[in-house]
């Protein structure tokens, strides 16, 4: 099972067809992609990350608001899952 602190809903379904699009399909690996996703958005992104736990809010929904389109961060989700699952 993935293990999503504050992620709303509808963004936890967004990253996990993402995952599943990069070959992901194990929730051991889906989860273990929520960890390496969290560490390149946590360096892409930091201040939006912090914010997120100390308001404990939905990541998706923070940069959705901030950045509008997430198409950037789905296909960094999908080539980071194609680069997991090929291990």
């Amino acid at each position: 099972m993935v293990a999503f602190r504050f992620t709303c809903p509808r963004h936890q379904r967004v990253f996990i067809e993402a995952g599943k699009r990069g070959g992901c399909i194990s929730p051991s690996s889906l989860d273990e992609l929520r960890k390496r996703t969290l560490a390149w958005l946590s360096r892409e992104y930091p201040s939006a990350v912090l914010e997120h736990f100390n308001e404990q809010s939905c990541l998706g929904c923070k940069l959705e608001t901030a950045y509008g389109d997430l198409g950037d961060v789905v296909n960094g989700i999908i080539e980071l899952a194609k680069r997991l699952s090929a291990v």
